[in-house]
Order: C-alpha cells, then structure tokens, then sequence
C-alpha cells in the first residue's frame, strides 16, 4: 500500500509524480471551450474553480483525491451554507473535471459523490396582457426585439442573432445564436428552427426593414443592454419576472392554457353539460385514473 507524499492518503498505485489539480483546470477549461460550451456555462465553470474548488484542492495531488475528501468538501459546503443547488453544481463541476481526467488517464478511477436531490421550482408566467403592459414600457430601439421574443417564445440570443434574410413573411428561421460576450454560436441544440408570427407583426418588419441587405443583423445591442431595457420596463410596468420566463416560459404556459381550455369546452359540449363546474367537478380525471 502507498501513500500520497502530499496529504498522506493511502493509494492503490505509487505516485511518482505532483500532479496538482491547479495546472490540470486551465487545460479543461480550455478542452471545454474547444468543444463549443457556451460562455455563460464557461464562466460559472470558472466562478466554480476560483472560489470554492481551487482553494481547496488547487494543489493537492489529483490522483490523492479519494471519495472520503469528496465528501468531506461537501460538509464543508453545507456549513458555509450554500444553497443546495449551489452545492449541487460545484460538485457537478468537480466531477466534470475528474471525469475528464479520468478519460485521459491521468487518474485511473473516480471518487464516489454524494448524490443531491434538488426540490424543483416552478417555472413563473404571464399572461398576454401582461406582456403587452411590459412591452408598452419598452423603449423603441428593443421594442421588436421583445415583440419577436413574445410571439414566437424564442430563446433571447437566438433572437439577436438574426438577419434579415431569416424572416420571410410570417417564418423566422433561427439557425444561430449570441452568447453573452456576442460571440456567435450554434443554437443550443445545433439543430434550426421555424417561428411563426403574426401577419401584422410581419409586415411591421416589412416594411421598417425593406432596405436591410438580407446579411445584416437585425439587431445591434448587447445582451446586458436588453437586459437594462428589460429591468426598467418591468419596473415602469409594476409587474416582476425574469426575460427568460416572461418570454419562453409564457409561451409554452399560454399555449397550454388556451389547449385546455379548447379541451375542457369540448367535453362540457359532449356531455351536455350546462354548467363547466360539472364537468371539471366529475370529468377531469387524467392517465393515473386509468384502468
């Protein structure tokens, strides 16, 4: 049996050579950002190593970090107390970084983590009427920018990355998106997509975007202008929720909404019901009632 020189675990193989975790970070750093990681995922992964993993194993040999030290560091995230979804993706982090090194054989097995149940939050909405009150705050030079985001429930950088010749008529195609350093990227899943929006919001477009070259940019601003613009409306506006829910989240939401409605009005009518109480009361049973 050997020892690790450094902290003095005991080791199933000898250790010829310091292989401090620290000189091993900026190489997976550097492989994540050569496999096409986003920039946000790129700098939380940094934000990780810097306050919480460094520090503690920045210059501990990597092949002497055992699961017993894994679970020591995470008591000891607990006691700061950190939220458990924090805990949850700097563990994440280390374990996506020793798994790499794992791949490249420099060390030969990976430790044990603990496993973190995360209680999952529902995502917030607003109704249409709230997204008109919002967008009636905006300021002109984002107010199409958000316009798109709440018809077609587009993700934020696949919208400010598009050009002119991605809109024809009703159809915005989105085969690209912007990061938050306005690097420009695929979509999220490489794949491209078709939106449909309204015929008077396509010939709003039509008609201030005539004399656009179909390879220009839509739209000129950064992702923290948009977020600006975005803060100050909802302020003006009274009403309290993040880009990504107003938008997506809303979209999805309404269109589950406006599909239940559809469903519950077509079973009040085929029972004859004359009041909808009767029918949510005793004929809204799902797949689990199923015999």
């Amino acid at each position: 049996m050997h020892k690790c020189p450094t902290c003095g675990t005991e080791l199933l193989f000898e250790v010829k050579a310091l292989e401090p975790l620290c000189k091993l970070m900026e190489q997976w750093i550097n492989h994540q950002e050569a496999s096409g990681c986003s920039y946000s995922h790129i700098r939380h992964l940094q934000s990780f190593l810097k306050n919480h993993i460094r520090p503690n194993f920045g210059e501990m040999d990597v092949r002497a970090i055992s699961s017993r030290i894994v679970f020591d560091f995470y008591s000891t995230l607990l006691q700061r107390g950190l939220a458990g979804k924090t805990i949850k993706h700097i563990l994440d982090a280390l374990k996506a970084l020793l798994n790499h090194l794992c791949n490249i054989e420099v060390i030969t097995t990976l430790p044990k983590f603990p496993r973190i149940k995360i209680t999952a939050q529902s995502k917030r909405w607003i109704g249409r009427e709230s997204q008109l009150s919002i967008l009636d705050q905006i300021d002109n030079k984002y107010r199409l920018y958000f316009q798109i985001l709440f018809e077609t429930g587009m993700r934020p950088g696949e919208a400010r990355a598009l050009k002119r010749r991605d809109i024809e008529g009703t159809i915005i195609t989105v085969e690209r998106a912007l990061d938050e350093a306005n690097n420009l990227r695929p979509t999220k899943t490489g794949r491209t997509y078709e939106y449909q929006i309204s015929r008077a919001l396509a010939i709003f477009i039509e008609i201030n975007h005539t004399l656009y070259l179909p390879e220009a940019n839509m739209f000129d601003f950064s992702r923290s202008g948009c977020q600006r613009a975005w803060q100050r409306a909802c302020k003006a506006a009274c009403i309290s929720i993040p880009l990504y829910q107003a938008c997506r989240h809303s979209k999805a939401s309404q269109i589950n909404e406006a599909c239940e409605r559809d469903r519950l009005c077509q079973l009040q009518a085929a029972l004859q019901h004359e009041h909808v109480a009767t029918t949510l009361k005793y004929y809204t049973l799902g797949s689990k009632e199923r015999l």
